[in-house]
């Protein structure tokens, strides 16, 4: 990031309505186009940011809007799930880790709180010695996200917070970053223990969609207190299925109890869907 962007980010984009801002883009996204210039517009949309079209599972013309060609989903098969625990974005995983003394690495020498991250301080005691994986997701990538291993949905958690951008600047300069945006966290019970996927919204991805409840809402125009659910019977997912979307990139950070055993990659790296750790 150059100085003129590293100012804007500074002293004028705090004090844009980010909300709002993800608001008006969403509409915009969503409003369909002419029949005849949905290939066109596509393309060139998938060129400026370096898109893989061939991966996607329709034609580029079946995508009757930016939104609907964002949240495309890949041709079957593309992606092999590759074991029973695997990175369930197509992004790049930034961060990762032993979670200690309720907390997690957001950039080097900036801790944030596990339990003010998931708004349950008896949830995050049982994440105590776990792993924690940190997914970027940029708006070149895939944007449905996948469970990382397989299990049963048991509640669900939507925490309303503000939309700052989740790239490398705000990861280095906006404390508590996660904390502060909005988030869904979906918590999940397996015989190997528990784990928890969390999609945090962000500047321009107010909207997220998690598959297993539509119901869940963000980014409402009226700002509210976090809300819970719970599910009986449990929702089972397995590994490689698709839980959310972001109408945007974003973030996703995936938390796996001590009984996993999870050996985190220790290193940052772009990773793909069904990739084995």
């Amino acid at each position: 990031m150059n100085r003129l962007q590293t100012l804007f980010m500074a002293w004028i984009f705090p004090w844009v309505p980010k909300r709002l801002l993800g608001r008006g883009v969403g509409v915009l996204m969503r409003i369909p186009f002419p029949g005849f210039l949905s290939g066109p517009l596509i393309w060139v949309f998938a060129r400026i940011f370096g898109i893989r079209t061939a991966d996607a599972e329709k034609p580029l013309h079946a995508y009757h809007s930016f939104d609907a060609f964002f949240t495309r989903r890949l041709k079957p098969g593309l992606r092999p799930i590759g074991g029973p625990v695997v990175h369930p974005v197509d992004g790049r995983l930034t961060q990762q880790g032993v979670i200690q003394g309720g907390e997690l690495i957001q950039a080097k020498g900036w801790n944030y709180s596990l339990a003010e991250f998931l708004g349950d301080p008896e949830l995050a005691k049982t994440y105590e010695g776990g792993t924690f994986l940190t997914y970027y997701l940029c708006p070149a990538d895939y944007h449905r996200v996948h469970a990382p291993t397989s299990g049963e949905l048991v509640t669900a958690r939507h925490i309303p917070g503000l939309l700052w951008p989740v790239n490398e600047w705000s990861v280095h300069n906006i404390r508590r970053l996660f904390n502060l945006n909005e988030r869904v966290i979906l918590n999940f019970e397996s015989p190997r223990g528990r784990w928890s996927e969390v999609l945090v919204g962000a500047t321009n991805v107010g909207h997220i969609t998690i598959s297993m409840d539509p119901s869940i809402t963000t980014n409402r125009w009226m700002w509210h207190e976090p809300t819970d659910r719970q599910y009986t019977p449990p929702i089972p997912v397995a590994a490689g299925s698709e839980v959310g979307m972001f109408h945007l990139g974003s973030t996703v950070i995936c938390l796996f109890e001590k009984n996993f055993g999870i050996q985190s990659p220790g290193r940052e790296m772009p990773v793909r869907i069904g990739e084995v750790f």
